[in-house]
């Protein structure tokens, strides 16, 4: 049978760092054209207008077979894993100073304006050894546990609030 690979659209990366949907397509079907190929592990961010800015960028994990492809309207990013953790430069592109940084030299027309890649090519990255990286990583995910955890809570106490109005009023 035909070999399949994960296909995600512009629309399935979620402006909170994560792709929502991917759909399962022969490679064949997806291989040709202009969809962009990235990898298990690859971080993959929206070049164009008002996406980018949205923050529509995801690391790509759980890809049939390892494969991904996806709009060409994606900048993708591949790290050396002996110098860079992938969550740690996702971390660092994902900033809005650095969404800020790349509308400023957008090109094309409006409304189709696109970060060019050499925005990316000339951004300097600190690179803290390995394990400093690890620690990073590790206090920004603890900090996204709690942001998820307290917007649970605030969605619970507002579900809570309408019961009461609609029980009392």
């Amino acid at each position: 049978g035909a070999m399949l690979v994960s296909f995600v659209e512009m629309a399935s990366v979620s402006e909170n760092g994560y792709i929502s949907h991917k759909e399962n397509r022969a490679l064949r079907e997806v291989n040709t054209g202009s969809y962009r190929y990235f990898k298990e592990g690859d971080i993959i961010i929206a070049k164009i207008t008002p996406c980018m800015e949205n923050g529509k960028c995801a690391i790509a994990t759980g890809l049939t077979n390892g494969i991904g492809f996806g709009s060409s309207e994606f900048h993708v990013f591949r790290v050396n894993e002996k110098l860079i953790l992938n969550q740690f430069m996702f971390a660092l592109l994902n900033r809005e100073f650095v969404r800020k940084e790349a509308a400023l030299v957008m090109t094309g027309a409006s409304g189709h304006r696109r970060v060019p890649e050499t925005f990316y090519r000339n951004i300097e990255i600190p690179l803290p050894p390995l394990v400093e990286q690890k620690k990073i990583v590790s206090k920004i995910e603890i900090s996204e546990s709690k942001i998820r955890k307290s917007q649970e809570i605030i969605a619970g106490i507002a579900v809570r609030k309408t019961e009461i109005i609609k029980k009392f009023l």
